[in-house]
């Protein structure tokens, strides 16, 4: 079995700095979303995330299989899992790249950090009666209305629009359990949007509100 570390490409060529993986993010075009496991007619492997070659096992060499992992890897992540079966290429010398593109993946490009961010979608039961009263008076507020809004079965909440968004919604009088949530959704998920929903999941342990 052949792990990449971050930093080498399948066909050896070494990527971005240190530096560089900080701040960029790497995207493969046209490449499925989530985890993708390929498996080849001659029993060979691959395990690719958003693109990204993460694992090879050679059948040969009798490697483990890499699709169990690959789906538990999925399932860890809350991505959709993509188990795809494939001719071995005629090419004697061929190399998992040429397997990838022969299916449309186009070239890897960086985007900034905060180019692409989560979106987090969960119930609206988590804030009160009190705060579905005051967001509901905040969307109708000309620059409120800017990064607080109503979205028919809630209320999506830009906190990237904003310097310092947990203080402005503090001042305004946002709960403190619907401000805890926020807070610890920002700083473990780097969440740049969150909409209370109608029809968004419940999350444990934080508090919910019956109204």
């Amino acid at each position: 079995m052949l792990l990449f570390p971050t930093g080498i490409e399948p066909d050896g060529n070494r990527k971005a700095t240190l530096t560089d993986r900080r701040t960029m993010m790497k995207y493969t075009l046209n490449a499925p979303y989530g985890v993708t496991a390929i498996q080849l007619d001659n029993g060979d492997e691959a395990l690719y995330l958003h693109g990204e070659c993460l694992v090879l096992a050679d059948f040969h060499l009798r490697d483990d299989s890499v699709i169990a992992t690959g789906e538990r890897m999925a399932e860890v992540l809350g991505v959709p899992f993509t188990f795809l079966t494939l001719p071995e290429p005629e090419n004697e010398e061929w190399c998992w790249n040429e397997v990838v593109e022969a299916l449309g993946w186009g070239k890897s490009m960086k985007l900034g950090r905060m180019v692409m961010r989560p979106v987090l979608e969960c119930c609206i039961s988590h804030i009160t009666a009190d705060d579905n009263t005051l967001l509901t008076e905040l969307c109708r507020e000309k620059f409120e209305g800017e990064w607080i809004m109503d979205t028919g079965v809630g209320y999506l909440i830009r906190l990237d629009a904003r310097m310092h968004p947990l203080m402005h919604l503090k001042r305004f009088g946002l709960s403190r359990d619907a401000r805890w949530l926020i807070a610890w959704c920002m700083k473990h998920a780097d969440i740049s949007m969150i909409h209370f929903s109608q029809t968004g999941d419940e999350l444990e342990p934080f508090t919910t509100f019956d109204w």
